[in-house]
């Protein structure tokens, strides 16, 4: 076994202490198999309108680290009557959508690429302070760090920790979480085109490059993406994988076992999405020795999906950051072979 897979199960068995707080307070089952199932893309995930007002937000540190915070009101809307009064209730926070946006060099690149973080992730700091000084460098890009919703600043008041409210029992709420991220995320592709930029890409880690990864589903495309260390395979992580073992507790609890719980993902549809986005603007980033995202079950999505190039990892889920030059160098050879002729 190696270090990367330990690593995985050390957190894995650590997230009980997590999870173990709480479960999901609402089975909302019967209203995901009324409201969402056997859907089409376009109606699962409709284009978002127009961002009319996005606010901007400078700090003290603006001209030295060329960073700023963006916010605007999300236009998500809701397919559940019942679950939206939560949604505009008791997680109003989460209705305000922020991102940071940096721009390092003084003037304004002709390419930008969306970052998408990952499940539980409180704030972007450690990003901004190692990830993305790399990718400025060494891709020539400017780049929007987008916080997913009920994460960070968008986490409402009641939850214990960031990202408790996004994957849980609670199927509508979850569902909910990755129909508004998604929303999100083009939402912010789209301004960014408004804004000038000729080139817009999308990244994101692990339950980012999920969201990655349907936005390459979804008409307009990104113009390229980098999903690292995602699959979209639900079914599969809530059965296996050890940090979604509350989700899964909490559904057997409800009398939803893993038969029902495969129909219900199946006719859900994400793992059914087909990208519009050619292969070759695609380049996906997997670890060989992740206990979270199987490695054989994102084998068999890339083949579905074309095999677009691919780059592995020789560790796990949480190990990845200890290749982080591989994945730059990696990154940016793959966007000079977009811009050949």
């Amino acid at each position: 076994m190696g270090i990367g897979r330990r690593v995985d199960q050390v957190v894995g068995g650590l997230s009980r202490l997590l999870h173990g707080v709480r479960g999901a307070q609402h089975n909302t089952v019967d209203e995901l198999e009324k409201r969402y199932l056997d859907l089409s893309p376009g109606e699962l995930f409709p284009a978002p309108p127009h961002l009319p007002d996005v606010r901007r937000h400078r700090s003290l540190l603006w001209h030295a680290l060329r960073t700023m915070t963006l916010s605007w009101t999300s236009t998500h809307q809701i397919l559940s009557p019942g679950y939206r009064r939560r949604h505009e209730g008791d997680y109003a926070r989460n209705l305000q959508v922020k991102a940071r946006w940096l721009r390092p060099r003084r003037a304004r690149q002709t390419a930008a690429l969306v970052y998408v973080h990952g499940w539980l992730e409180p704030g972007s700091w450690a990003e901004e302070a190692v990830l993305f000084p790399r990718w400025t460098r060494a891709l020539g890009v400017d780049i929007l760090h987008v916080a997913l919703p009920f994460h960070g600043p968008r986490n409402p008041p009641g939850a214990l920790f960031s990202g408790e409210y996004f994957w849980s029992g609670d199927l509508v709420r979850s569902v909910e979480a990755v129909r508004q991220a998604v929303h999100d995320v083009r939402s912010a592709v789209a301004w960014l085109r408004a804004e000038g930029y000729g080139e817009v890409g999308v990244t994101g880690l692990s339950l980012g490059g999920a969201v990655t990864m349907v936005l390459a589903c979804l008409v307009p495309p990104p113009d390229y993406i980098v999903p690292l260390i995602a699959h979209l395979e639900i079914s599969h992580a809530v059965e296996h994988a050890p940090i979604l073992w509350r989700m899964k507790q909490d559904l057997d609890r409800w009398g939803v076992d893993a038969a029902r719980r495969r129909v219900l993902f199946d006719r859900l549809g994400l793992a059914k999405l087909r990208p519009v986005l050619a292969p070759e603007r695609q380049l996906w980033v997997q670890a060989r020795e992740d206990v979270y995202i199987d490695a054989a079950v994102a084998a068999k999505q890339w083949v579905r999906w074309g095999r677009p190039p691919i780059l592995w990892l020789k560790g796990g889920h949480m190990t990845f950051g200890m290749e982080l030059d591989a994945i730059t160098a990696r990154m940016a050879s793959f966007r000079a072979t977009l811009s050949r002729p």
